[in-house]
């Protein structure tokens, strides 16, 4: 019975577990899960955005490939910004550093503006803090005093190391102090690297250096070089493996002739595993095949001395302090660790931008037309030009004529005939770089016509034809034109009257030869003072067009 019962539940056991998940593989415990860095904060939007690191030209022997660079996305020429080569705003301003001492805080956080419901606080949020030293209007950096409160050594030493460097502060953000009530700064939090809490610290905001990018030269198996050597001793965020692009502190600072922008490489001896619990583990596997008749007699775990030094990556200083340094990695084609070394080496600045060829500028250009290409000497012609500067520029015209009498204003000019003859009218435009172009137009001046004897009775004269659009009463500009010109004659001639015959089409109606002829009348009396009794219209008595003719009449002469 006790079997029975015992195969009973075993086969529920084995049911059960087939309906259940199959867990996911749990990543190594000696390996830290790589989080997403932080937002980058809204700082300083003035400053041009950071680029990407260009990774360094690796030598002979290379294992593993480098990752081809990014491709930059093309920059339209207007708007045109200029890219900074170097660490982003939150690399360099979210960083974090250890000092020696222990820094004195202008003010300390004591609580928010959603408190006790919220006890953690980021961008735009609104913190209360006390210190003596708080004043408003100022700028603050918000730190974290932090220790690892697991001690646990990731290399051997690290912990005395770390006691000897100082202590550590992690950078939360930057805020501004509002005001002062009783004793208590309100502040904005305006940019945010992590949540601020209370307890957290405010000291007065200094600019960083922000380094630039620099060229280097990536060997895998590089010899020792002689320069200034230290060790990874911690990472932002209490990290034990670093990729690229993220925080490490240094051992070594000004005092050993660190600045920042200083380039070093991160090397790993091969010894080094033997004191990694993780890496151990492989001195345990077998290193031959049991088909290999002469099996290696290397014993890594006694000989890995004996191997070069290899290269996992390299950094760069972003901020030195007397005895430790911040570094970014810049190129990591394996994850660095806590404990590895770090070797200064050479890194020459990037050649500048090759500079797009300037086009030449270009000069305006310059069109005119003339509104009467035959004048009789006394009469005038008037000349309208267009110039036309390159964008952004301006114009001005100037003329000049064979002979005559020019008068220009602006764009148009005036030509007076004073000789019979042809006219050329030279018009020039330029620009407010002086750069310029010119154009010509011709006028032919015609002697006066001889006087009309005293014996005989004078006659009426056609003076100009309007020509209108079809089913249109509308005098355009060129029409305006001619009558300027018809005004001058009756205002030198008080006593001569004018005749305004309107036509049209055979198709239009008949009305419209009359308005035409009214249209051509209130223009000369309303716009040149012309006086109306002065004027008579009339319809033509045969359709010949959609036309107006205007028919000057001299004193004495007969009924029209």
């Amino acid at each position: 019975m006790r079997n029975l019962l015992a195969v009973s539940l075993l086969a529920a056991a084995a049911a059960w577990a087939q309906d259940q998940p199959v867990p996911q593989t749990s990543a190594s415990p000696s390996q830290t899960q790589q989080q997403p860095a932080p937002a980058q904060p809204q700082a300083a939007p003035q400053q041009a955005p950071a680029a990407q690191q260009t990774q360094p030209t690796e030598t002979a022997p290379a294992p593993a490939q480098t990752p081809a660079a990014q491709q930059q996305p093309a920059i339209r020429r207007t708007n045109l910004t200029e890219l900074f080569h170097g660490p982003t705003l939150s690399e360099v301003y979210c960083a974090g550093f250890i000092s020696k001492e222990k820094l004195k805080p202008s003010g300390t956080i004591v609580a928010g503006n959603y408190s006790p419901d919220q006890a953690q606080y980021t961008e735009n949020g609104y913190i209360f803090l006390t210190g003596n030293d708080l004043q408003e209007g100022k700028e603050y950096l918000l730190l974290r005093h932090a220790y690892d409160p697991n001690q646990y050594q990731s290399f051997p030493g690290q912990l005395g190391i770390l006691r000897n460097l100082g202590e550590l502060y992690q950078d939360l953000g930057r805020a501004k102090v509002l005001y002062i009530r009783n004793k208590t700064a309100v502040a904005h939090i305006e940019s945010s690297c992590s949540d601020a809490m209370p307890g957290d610290i405010a000291v007065p905001f200094q600019e960083r250096p922000r380094p630039e990018f620099k060229q280097t030269t990536f060997e895998r198996f590089a010899p020792p070089n002689g320069k200034t050597t230290g060790r990874i001793v911690m990472g932002r965020d209490l990290d034990t493996e670093f990729g690229s692009h993220r925080i490490v502190y240094l051992n070594i600072g000004e005092s050993q002739g660190v600045k920042p922008g200083d380039y070093f490489r991160i090397t790993r001896e091969y010894s080094a595993a033997a004191h990694n619990p993780a890496e151990a583990v492989g001195f345990e596997a077998p290193a031959y095949d049991d088909t290999q008749k002469d099996p290696s007699k290397f014993d890594f775990r006694t000989q890995a001395g004996e191997l070069p030094r290899r290269s996992v990556g390299e950094l760069m200083v972003i901020n030195a302090g007397p005895n430790s340094s911040t570094a970014l990695t810049t190129y990591t084609p394996e994850d660095a660790r806590l404990g590895d070394g770090v070797e200064m080496i050479e890194a020459t600045p990037y050649p500048p931008p090759p500079t797009e060829p300037v086009a030449a500028p270009e000069p305006p250009t310059i069109s005119c037309s003339v509104s009467r290409s035959t004048i009789q000497v006394g009469e005038t012609a008037n000349i309208t030009c267009n110039g036309v500067p390159e964008e952004g520029h301006t114009v001005t015209y100037s003329y000049q004529a064979s002979t005559g009498q020019i008068a220009p204003h602006d764009s148009r000019a005036t030509l007076t005939g004073t000789a019979p003859g042809p006219v050329t009218v030279t018009a020039t435009a330029v620009d407010d770089r002086n750069l310029s172009a010119q154009t010509t137009v011709n006028v032919d001046v015609q002697a006066a016509p001889t006087p009309v004897s005293p014996t005989s009775a004078p006659t009426p004269a056609l003076l100009n034809e309007l020509i209108f659009k079809p089913n249109s009463a509308r005098v355009d500009n060129k029409a305006k034109a001619l009558l300027d010109d018809d005004a001058l004659r009756l205002q030198r001639d008080a006593n001569a009257t004018m005749i305004i015959e309107g036509s049209s089409n055979p198709s239009e109606n008949e009305a419209l030869a009359t308005q035409r002829a009214e249209n051509a009348k209130t223009y000369l009396v309303q716009s040149k003072g012309i006086d109306p009794n002065r004027i008579q219209t009339r319809p033509a008595a045969t359709k010949t067009g959609a036309k107006v003719n205007v028919i000057m009449v001299p004193a004495g002469a007969g009924p029209q």
